[in-house]
């Protein structure tokens, strides 16, 4: 166990956290306030579990694979709480949840055809920063609202985020078609 696989076992730990949040029944604003704190400092672990794992040469298989399912875990998470009080983000969220399953799946399948998992690309991790970033003004809506309005940028950020999370999953599983090719 290391710092960065540390980081990571803490985001998959995320739903738990909402869990307790939400049965303590603190009220509705202290509950977004909290989870909005959870979510950004969990949030800011995903930076920081990479950043660690090169610096510190402790990059691992078991920080490949779960780094970027724990990213799936708080992103969905965190959509699904939101549409306790937005569903006017259904289908964004629908069809970001769905391609992270797809994409797990696409992994998984990938690791025990071929014994190689499919690299994290970069405008995959445009995409989770703009998940990341569009899940944090949601949340904070209530608590910016004086001073801005942000569910506009918010949810057109979810939009650009949901466009580029379709993008990245058809990529994902055009070059799983292109490798399991070569390999016949």
């Amino acid at each position: 166990m290391n710092i960065p696989n540390f980081l990571t076992i803490l985001r998959l730990f995320f739903p738990i956290f909402v869990g307790i949040v939400c049965y303590l029944k603190l009220g509705i604003n202290l509950e977004k306030l909290i989870i909005l704190v959870l979510f950004i400092i969990f949030s800011l672990t995903d930076y920081l579990d990479g950043f660690l794992a090169r610096k510190l040469n402790q990059e691992s298989i078991f920080g490949k694979i779960f780094d970027p399912i724990s990213d799936k875990i708080l992103t969905s998470t965190s959509l699904i709480y939101i549409l306790t009080f937005e569903s006017i983000i259904l289908i964004p969220s629908l069809l970001i949840i769905t391609r992270e399953f797809i994409v797990s799946g696409t992994r998984e399948y990938m690791l025990k055809k071929n014994g190689k998992a499919i690299d994290v690309t970069f405008l995959s991790k445009i995409k989770t920063m703009l998940q990341f970033i569009s899940i944090s003004l949601f949340l904070a809506q209530d608590f910016l609202i004086k001073y801005l309005n942000i569910f506009n940028f918010a949810y057109i950020s979810l939009w650009i985020a949901t466009m580029l999370t379709i993008y990245t999953g058809l990529k994902y599983s055009y070059m799983t078609y292109i490798v399991n090719q070569k390999r016949k």
